[in-house]
């Protein structure tokens, strides 16, 4: 009885719609319930390129469709509609209303879309994970080629949002159609990790003291990262030159849209608003999908910030992706979960609860 009354109060939240986050409700989604012992709700982004038919794999492993999600209009990077429930300035797009439900509790795993930063960038700015690859429905996604703000073409990607990284990892086994279970590794062979070196120690702390020694299964190397800036160019090379090279290309992104907003099309008038764009936070989440990477992003605890963890596009190398990411300290926070995620606080009685429950 209590998984059913949770389900059907996130039905009533996402029917309150408190951040305007919210295209469509399908209230019957509670029936999933009927059918599975353990029931998810899954929203989508509002987008063509989304196919029906891995929202039908995903409810075969009871992620129920639960929302259509709004989006940012024309795929900006920055929605104008919706405020980020955290910052209260504009929520990052363009899978905003996705992060949004996910982030609310209104939704278990969000699907979005992700050309230059589209699922990742959301999914960081509140405290979510996020997952891209062109493995996901790669041959369908070929038709939707764009060109970005900045002029630059791309492919987009498919992607998740969630608020537990073990969510994430089931929704890309499922997509990827691959097994995540083995981690990639294999005996007397070393997991090549590249980081800059300001988060060498903390990094390092995660994997178990003295990762550099030729001894341990997970080597941690530094190197010289591209400075912060708008043009996303320098970004893709050094992707392009060092996924080969290495298993997983660790970089980290803060506050993400709080200090500047990342668009593009504001950035485009002068020096000053391209100032702006450049406080944004949003460095290799914006470029990963645009280099082939698969990535992943990490919270960590701080205000719209976290790890992005990026790898080849092959299953062997989004294995070690994931096992690498186990290795991060999850981002819980009891505050946020109580103040955003107990839904009884949407719907208070105010002078009438005392009357009705007192005595």
């Amino acid at each position: 009885m209590r998984r059913v009354v949770r389900l059907a109060m996130q039905t009533f939240l996402a029917l309150k719609d408190p951040y305007g986050s919210v295209e469509k409700v399908y209230p019957q989604a509670i029936r999933a319930a009927e059918r599975f012992e353990k029931v998810r709700y899954l929203g989508v982004k509002h987008a063509a390129p989304i196919p029906a038919g891995l929202l039908r794999t995903l409810r075969k492993m009871g992620y129920e469709l639960h929302t259509l999600d709004r989006c940012s209009v024309n795929g900006r990077a920055v929605d104008m509609m919706i405020k980020n429930p955290l910052t209260g300035r504009p929520m990052t797009g363009s899978s905003s209303g996705t992060a949004v439900n996910v982030f609310l509790g209104i939704n278990d795993l969000g699907i979005g879309t992700d050309g230059g930063g589209s699922v990742l960038a959301p999914a960081m700015s509140l405290q979510c994970y996020g997952f891209i690859s062109p493995l996901l429905e790669r041959e369908h996604m070929k038709k939707y080629e764009k060109k970005s703000t900045d002029g630059l073409c791309f492919t987009p990607s498919l992607g998740f949002i969630a608020r537990d990284l073990e969510i994430l990892k089931e929704a890309a086994e499922a997509g990827l159609g691959i097994s995540l279970k083995g981690d990639g590794f294999h005996d007397g062979q070393e997991v090549l990790v590249l980081c800059p070196e300001g988060l060498r120690e903390k990094i390092g702390s995660y994997f178990g003291g003295e990762t550099e020694r030729k001894t341990e299964t997970i080597r941690l190397e530094t190197g010289v990262f591209p400075p912060p800036g708008n043009a996303r160019e320098p970004l893709i090379a050094f992707l392009r030159e060092q996924l080969p090279v290495w298993d997983v290309v660790i970089h980290h992104e803060k506050r993400i849209d709080v200090d500047g907003l990342g668009d593009s099309i504001l950035g485009h008038f002068d020096g000053e608003t391209q100032a702006d764009q450049a406080k944004s936070g949003k460095h290799f989440i914006r470029v990963a999908n645009m280099a082939g990477a698969t990535a992943l992003c990490i919270p960590d605890g701080g205000l719209a910030s976290g790890y992005v963890l990026m790898c080849r596009s092959k299953p062997e190398n989004i294995r070690r992706l994931f096992e690498i990411a186990r290795r991060f300290p999850a981002a819980d926070d009891e505050l946020l979960e109580r103040y955003f995620r107990n839904l009884d606080a949407y719907f208070p009685m105010g002078v009438l609860e005392a009357g009705l429950y007192d005595g």
